[in-house]
């Protein structure tokens, strides 16, 4: 990869793509999504990452936090696979202007994150609550199996 990247900057002088790890990714490069870009459709053609920060409760849960400032759960969805992959999407849309943009920084339009549960996370009882810009995603653990009891049992003789 970072023998492309080389080969990519000396013909453009820029370097963008995508680099992935598990559960995730992002994209990088040149500001190619500036209003009035010949290019701004195929940046509203690729679905940015929501980034996303887990906990790992000692109280017996997984805790997922999402920043998603000027959304509301109206604008989003969360959906659970029988592969047991948890899909965050949404969508942000541009806000009414009287005028037209100068400068645009934020990232508008779809969005999606996926997070593939851990063995001992619960499928069932998974809650999710925004308040104050974060979507907050508490997903139950397992509860841990009780050891088998003994089968054989002792008869005291009378």
């Amino acid at each position: 990869m970072m023998r492309e990247m080389a080969k990519q900057w000396k013909q453009t002088g820029s370097v963008s793509g995508r680099v992935s790890w598990p559960g995730g990714g992002v994209e990088f490069g040149p500001n190619r999504c500036s209003p009035g870009s010949s290019s701004q459709q195929q940046c509203k053609a690729s679905t940015p990452q929501l980034p996303i920060d887990v906990a790992d409760a000692p109280e017996g849960f997984y805790t997922l936090y999402a920043d998603i400032p000027g959304l509301s759960k109206a604008d989003l969805s969360i959906k659970l696979s029988k592969e047991r992959v948890l899909t965050i999407s949404g969508e942000r849309k541009a806000p009414l202007a009287d005028a037209p943009l100068q400068q645009q920084e934020r990232v508008l339009g779809s969005f999606e994150r996926r997070w593939e549960l851990p063995e001992d996370a619960e499928g069932e009882g998974i809650s999710a609550k925004v308040a104050d810009g974060v979507l907050t995603i508490t997903v139950p653990k397992k509860q841990p199996e009780p050891e088998p009891v003994d089968e054989q049992q002792d008869i005291v003789i009378a």
